[in-house]
């Protein structure tokens, strides 16, 4: 029987290259372009019970960094071997490979890699048969939320419409920014009509508010799988996205920050969203109604960081047809 190893690269050559060279040294490979297809397959050998012998994964991946995944396979599957590889090698990746079984910079040899995959076989031991703890699902949440994009017109006190929505009750956290709005709320309630109700009643009672556009917060269209799997890594990570986003916000407003608005195929959100939520820069990823349908809390030390952020990842995704930008603006120190 051929022993079976998972390789997650996005090169297109080296999986079909590596995948021939190592079905030549009796190993049968299960190529992955990305982290998300990786833990994917991973769950389904953990449901199919098909053992697995190691995973080789690439520190660039167009998701989730590839030593974060490290730890999040590590967490999730602790007995299952894993090799780290790259084109980048640094002393930094080398030191944060350390928890990999081995490492291997590129270009490497097939007689280099099957090397490294004899040495971390047991001389009796079979392959390590991929189990994880089972996942409690989340709580359906209590409330709902939504963005609120707000244009003044001329004669607004903008200082004073920012103090009263600021302190709201139902606002989590008030934005000033630039572009063709001027304020960006994100709003809480017991229901939707609720939250419709106090845009209606309250904030475009205001005088000086000229216009209110409403987005409401959506759950994402594609499987439970996929959330399940984002959980996990979220929890192997230890981190807290799924806390209250207001707190997210706060902890995030160093540096400089900006709301972005991005208008994504729906057949291809599946591809784009965890790549976006996976993100270091993103702090909040929330699918909404209408034609922007993600929108993103991005951080950076300058706006101009964001920019190119923008420009060469965000824009170049698969998907993604527009993307509006709107950068916050300090009116008061808290």
């Amino acid at each position: 029987m051929e022993k079976k190893v998972l390789l997650i690269d996005d090169e297109a050559s080296l999986r079909r290259s590596v995948s021939i060279g190592l079905m030549q040294k009796g190993y049968q490979t299960e190529p992955c372009e990305n982290g998300m297809k990786a833990l994917q397959t991973l769950e389904t050998f953990k449901k199919k019970s098909i053992p697995l012998q190691c995973a080789i994964v690439d520190v660039m991946l167009p998701d989730i960094d590839g030593l974060k995944l490290l730890k999040v396979i590590k967490f999730n599957y602790p007995q299952l071997p894993v090799i780290v590889i790259t084109g980048h090698g640094s002393e930094f990746v080398a030191e944060e490979a350390k928890a990999a079984d081995a490492y291997l910079e590129k270009p490497f040899s097939m007689d280099d890699l099957a090397s490294v995959l004899a040495e971390m076989e047991a001389p009796a031991a079979e392959a390590v048969k991929v189990e994880a703890p089972p996942k409690e699902s989340a709580a359906a949440q209590e409330s709902k939320s939504a963005y609120a994009l707000i244009s003044l017109d001329s004669s607004a006190d903008l200082l004073n419409i920012y103090r009263k929505l600021y302190f709201h009750h139902h606002v989590l956290y008030c934005d000033a920014i630039r572009g063709d709005y001027d304020l960006a709320l994100l709003l809480q309630a017991a229901t939707e009509d609720q939250i419709k109700e106090v845009v209606e009643k309250e904030i475009k009672a205001m005088k000086g508010v000229a216009e209110v556009s409403l987005m409401t917060m959506d759950t994402p269209t594609f499987g439970e799988n996929v959330i399940n799997l984002m959980g996990s890594v979220d929890e192997a990570l230890g981190r807290d996205k799924g806390e209250n986003v207001a707190t997210a916000g706060q902890t995030a407003r160093t540096g400089v920050s900006s709301y972005v608005l991005l208008e994504a195929e729906k057949e291809k959100m599946e591809a784009i969203y965890p790549s976006l939520y996976f993100n270091d820069a993103v702090v909040n990823c929330d699918c909404t109604d209408g034609r922007f349908n993600i929108v993103l809390f991005v951080k950076g030390t300058s706006f101009g960081e964001i920019d190119t952020l923008i420009r060469n990842r965000f824009k170049t995704m698969d998907g993604v047809l527009r993307i509006k930008e709107y950068p916050i603006i300090t009116l008061f120190e808290n």
